[in-house]
């Protein structure tokens, strides 16, 4: 073996290594604290009393926290505990491998938000020393041209950041892309392996995914909870409703069409929104935890916002995600791990299986 050989193989062993210790996205949670304890004289925390009044018996303060999932809990290597985000079992066999995963990325036409969410993504992709690639397409290609790139591609992830133009069919796009390729997870064979296997299978569409992950973050245990999914797309609210009734929670599925919303939100102990309407949660259940998915422009110029009016319901909420800064970070963070699961699979490796599935989630 050359001297450049060697460092090649060391640079690989060097940079999987990193993406198995590093996936360290942020995501922030606004949590209701337990009960502050606190003087209403002098305005100090202490477990009973107030030292200097001694004899005031002091007051329950309710205080909000802000909370901070720090993806360090879920890096993962050799031996590391059983939580881990895609555990390795067995002796490390990557030392051989001389390769990385590589991530090819489509982008049509130049929205600024699609931009931007493509940029988060290839950020992601050059912390943790993955290969990615941008091709950018203009407004008015063809679909022909555009699913011919697409089929000739030989990336090991292949995404189409959507939303596309109009005049470009969307399923036929994303059902170009070969399926054991398809990182986003959106193709229909791997939408009905989901539907079979649930969160056995080696990906889950993202932003479904990084719910999850907040969820089992927090350990929110959902079995027999009630859990109201606002939306019904492909992307969010179907593949999400049918993952949490495999965990055996009580799923409402609601959209634009459903009688009484706010009724089913008041009923619900999970809340979860991805509708993309501004300020469609105004009250929930006391205690319930809510979930932000949606995306929309604000009434300030360049603000995004989500679906729940957060200064009202955080209020109601024991654990509620805002906008930005919330499910989105997670979102990216699952890409990757979907990513690395299709290169380990390639490779040969194990692939993740959710640690915390109960057994009989397994023998479903």
């Amino acid at each position: 073996m050359s001297k450049n050989d060697k460092n090649q193989k060391l640079t690989a062993y060097e940079s999987y290594k990193k993406i198995e210790s590093e996936i360290k996205f942020q995501t922030n949670l606004l949590e209701k604290s337990n009960p502050t304890i606190r003087c209403p004289i002098h305005q100090y925390n202490y477990s009973k009393t107030c030292r200097q009044c001694k004899k005031i018996v002091v007051e329950e303060v309710p205080t909000y926290q802000e909370k901070s999932i720090n993806m360090d809990k879920y890096h993962y290597d050799v031996g590391d505990r059983g939580d881990n985000i895609i555990p390795i079992r067995g002796e490390n066999a990557i030392s051989n491998m001389n390769s990385l995963p590589k991530l090819g990325i489509c982008l049509v036409g130049d929205s600024p938000a699609s931009k931007s969410y493509v940029n988060r993504k290839l950020k992601a992709c050059q912390e943790i020393n993955i290969d990615a690639e941008l091709f950018n397409f203009s407004e008015n290609v063809e679909q022909d041209q555009l699913i011919k790139h697409i089929q000739s591609m030989n990336h090991d992830g292949i995404l189409v950041q959507l939303p596309l133009p109009l005049h470009l069919n969307k399923l036929d796009i994303i059902h170009s892309i070969p399926y054991e390729k398809d990182v986003d997870c959106l193709h229909m064979h791997n939408l009905q392996r989901i539907l079979v296997y649930g969160e056995l299978c080696e990906m889950l569409p993202c932003t479904p995914a990084a719910v999850l992950q907040i969820l089992d973050y927090y350990d929110v245990n959902v079995i027999g909870k009630k859990v109201t999914v606002i939306g019904r797309s492909f992307l969010v609210g179907l593949p999400l409703s049918l993952l949490l009734q495999k965990r055996n929670a009580t799923v409402t599925v609601c959209h634009r069409e459903t009688l009484n919303l706010d009724q089913h939100i008041m009923n619900a102990d999970i809340v979860i929104s991805a509708a993309g309407h501004p300020k469609l949660v105004r009250n929930v259940k006391q205690g319930a935890i809510v979930i932000d998915v949606g995306i929309s422009q604000g009434e300030k110029k360049g603000r995004i916002v989500g679906d729940v009016d957060i200064d009202v319901v955080k209020n109601q909420a024991s654990l509620i995600t805002p906008v930005p800064g919330g499910v989105g970070p997670m979102t990216v963070c699952m890409l990757m791990r979907n990513l690395c699961n299709i290169w380990k699979k390639k490779q040969g490796q194990p692939v993740y299986i959710n640690p915390k599935l109960s057994d009989a989630y397994l023998n479903d």
